[in-house]
């Protein structure tokens, strides 16, 4: 009996926290989604579990490879502690276990090393042409224009600017080209028409979050 009212307390933790999140306008309508999110949730774990069982080991193998791949891609693809050059070096570096990865993927290094910083840079130009407040937006022009005109004087912008730099050069974008059109350059300019990064490009999603950069 406990063990069952312990349980039920936390469904209704879990609903309450769901709640929370949600942008209804009614509180009826915020737990309602809630309880649908729940819902979802333990369907989509019952299936999981259910598909992880019955899963062929060779399937597996390759599964969590591409997991292994999608995750250390997504860290690339979101890194935004410019000035953490010792964090975004491990990030690029391939260890034994990710060796093993790119190998059950038959990706050389060489290539994974060519798209990681692909992404990295791909991120980069997307971030940092973004409302920190709301990834949704972009930044208004005048503003990318005081970011490239005051980074010098602001130790925090720098490093941001200097791999904005960094980037923007990497693809042979003009930064005058991405004060004008912020992040519509990755579009202009085909970033993405890239066939290994479309077969190898997966990284993870992440939760959704009240600025949306889940949505980069």
């Amino acid at each position: 009996m406990e063990i069952i009212v312990i349980i039920g307390l936390i469904i209704l933790l879990v609903i309450y926290l769901l709640a929370q999140d949600s942008k209804k306008d009614t509180a009826r309508e915020r737990y309602g989604e809630a309880v649908g999110q729940l819902a979802q949730i333990t369907a989509d774990k019952i299936s999981s579990i259910a598909n992880t069982i019955t899963e062929p080991k060779d399937k597996k193998i390759i599964r969590l490879a591409e997991e292994d791949l999608a995750s250390r891609n997504g860290q690339l693809y979101r890194f935004d502690h410019y000035s953490n050059k010792d964090y975004l070096k491990r990030l690029l570096t391939i260890d034994e276990q990710f060796k093993k990865t790119l190998n059950t993927l038959e990706l050389s290094e060489n290539k994974w090393d060519t798209i990681a910083h692909k992404l990295l840079y791909i991120g980069t130009i997307r971030q940092l042409s973004r409302d920190p407040s709301d990834y949704s937006k972009k930044k208004e022009k005048f503003i990318r224009e005081n970011m490239i005109n005051d980074w010098i004087n602001d130790p925090i912008l720098k490093d941001d600017i200097q791999m904005l730099y960094t980037a923007l050069n990497y693809f042979g974008i003009d930064i005058s080209e991405w004060v004008e059109y912020g992040d519509t350059v990755i579009e202009m300019h085909n970033l993405y028409d890239d066939p290994d990064i479309r077969k190898y490009g997966i990284i993870t999603s992440i939760k959704p979050m009240k600025n949306n950069r889940h949505l980069l």
